[in-house]
């Protein structure tokens, strides 16, 4: 397969390019560049404070959960005897061990898979899962709990593992980030207690901003070996490969959108904004924008060549639907995310990456003029009527009122706001900017601890990919790094996280960076 691949006409032509570029004077300045960089007092800085070692197995925390584990264990090892003999035990084990279980290769799979990897699995799965429950099947009592439900059987699974452990009680599993996401929830516990005038308002506000983060939690102590990350990694990029297929074939078809999605006076030529079974270009977009730099990091995980082409070939579409939702604030945040890559994985990629976004420009005119819109007349008065100048104004005004704590919980800019529009003489809107809503509703005592665990969020990744630059998983931890702080970026311009599934999509993946670069266990 691989030497009929790189015998073809367009692995010739690929090569030929390369050649090219590698004598040209891009590829020599971007050499250049490169050596000046890695000879700076800026990188060696950096370096020096990315190397700082990690304190955690040593730290009075580390002790006390490895005595809660010991403990466990010890409660474990004198119910096992009794366990292993119950009906229960004994009939769900002749069941699994069973000829009709061995016969059938979907029973036989997901007993190869595991209770663990089909946790993982779902989680990967949660939009598709999601839109079944309730646009397909429209059970909306089932819809608004199973996530909730999904959570308590990850956290009685986790616990179940700690417990039985056959007399070995379980290691600890802390990251830098456990304290920042835990103080954060605990500053906004306080907001919702002391701003409440509607206390169920408050609690599904706080809610809203803090339960998707307990997955951090739940997903570092699901992920305990390579193949979990990989089954994790694997649902991620099948969900989202599937979602850009539809979408693309939504802009080939031209499905219908409404007309508020493009302003009257930009051009007639945009012939849709694809939104696959996200129901929102922008979320759509976000949705691209996290997965597709798993694609890249996957061709160059890959060893196979065919593997590689069709890790890009995928990487490419992914790409090509972030365009295609016309959503300038993914575009934005699209672009970070591959100068991340191109930072942490391979700095040539850069090259290629704007004569993309050049010859895109060229093929597809609505691009150029949905980007030039943002320098007329038109675009500012649409801005400031009804648009993101308007609406961050009056948030701005409304935050005036109680700048420290707040305007409250779930009480204007997002989701919950809308459901239960309490407070007569405002009028409800999306905020569209995630941390101007939080700014709003939790004051700057609110932001400046959000701001603080996002920074140490992105600091201890990028301190764990300079601790894992000799694994071979670093660049699957580059990718997942990249397309996290590409949607951060879109975040300012969209209420991102208040779709739950973007959220705990978020924090899944800032869970699954600590285990490659903190948790996974090395090799000597």
């Amino acid at each position: 397969m691989d030497n009929i691949l790189l015998s073809c006409f367009i692995a010739r032509f690929i090569s030929s390019c390369r050649d090219i570029y590698s004598k040209s004077v891009l590829a020599k300045f971007f050499t250049k560049t490169k050596e000046l960089f890695l000879k700076s007092g800026t990188y060696n800085f950096f370096c020096a404070l990315l190397a700082i070692p990690s304190t955690l197995p040593y730290s009075t925390t580390y002790k006390i959960l490895y005595k809660f584990n010991t403990f466990l264990s010890s409660i474990g090892d004198k119910i096992h005897p009794t366990l292993t003999k119950s009906l229960v035990y004994r009939t769900t084990k002749a069941i699994s061990d069973s000829k009709f279980v061995a016969n059938s290769k979907i029973l036989s799979l997901l007993k190869s898979l595991g209770m663990r990897g089909l946790l993982l699995i779902a989680l990967g799965f949660t939009l598709p899962i999601d839109w079944l429950i309730r646009d397909v099947i429209k059970f909306d009592a089932l819809g608004s709990i199973w996530d909730e439900g999904l959570m308590i059987v990850c956290i009685g699974y986790i616990f179940a593992k700690l417990i039985f452990t056959n007399g070995k009680p379980l290691k600890p599993r802390l990251t830098p980030v456990d304290a920042p996401v835990l103080l954060f929830m605990c500053v906004g516990l306080l907001i919702m207690f002391m701003v409440c005038p509607v206390p169920s308002v408050a609690f599904a506000g706080y809610r809203a901003v803090c339960q998707s983060m307990l997955w951090f939690f739940v997903v570092t102590r699901l992920l305990q070996d390579d193949r979990d990350l990989n089954l994790f990694f694997g649902a991620l990029c099948i969900m989202s490969f599937v979602i850009c297929l539809h979408g693309i074939y939504q802009y080939v078809v031209g499905a219908p959108m409404p007309s508020h999605w493009v302003s009257q006076a930009e051009t007639a030529d945009m012939r849709t904004r694809i939104y696959s079974i996200t129901g929102s270009p922008n979320i759509m977009g976000a949705l691209m924008v996290m997965c597709a730099p798993l694609f890249a990091a996957l061709a160059y995980y890959a060893k196979p060549l065919w593997a590689k082409c069709l890790a890009w070939g995928a990487t490419g579409l992914l790409c090509l639907a972030v365009i295609f939702t016309f959503s300038r604030g993914a575009w934005f945040g699209l672009a970070i995310a591959v100068v991340m890559f191109c930072l942490l994985v391979d700095f040539k990629l850069l090259a290629i990456a704007l004569v993309a976004v050049a010859a895109v420009i060229f093929c597809v005119p609505a691009i150029g003029d949905r980007i030039g819109f943002l320098f007329t007349s038109d675009f500012t008065q649409a801005t400031n009527n009804g648009g993101r100048a308007e609406r961050w104004a009056t948030g701005y005004n409304l935050l005036r009122t109680s700048p420290v704590w707040g305007f409250g919980l779930g009480r204007f800019g997002g989701a919950i706001a809308m459901q239960n529009q309490s407070v007569e003489g405002l009028r409800y809107f999306y905020m569209d900017n995630y941390y101007m809503k939080t700014l709003v509703e939790m004051g700057y005592v609110g932001l400046s601890f959000y701001i603080y665990l996002l920074l140490s969020n992105v600091y201890s990744s990028l301190r764990g990919l300079f601790r894992a630059k000799k694994t071979n998983l670093r660049i699957l931890a580059a990718g997942l790094f990249s397309g996290a702080v590409g949607v951060l970026a879109h975040s300012y311009f969209e209420n991102i996280f208040e779709e739950p599934y973007m959220n705990s999509y978020f924090w899944c993946i800032a869970a699954a960076i600590m285990y490659i670069c903190f948790l996974r266990k090395r090799k000597v």
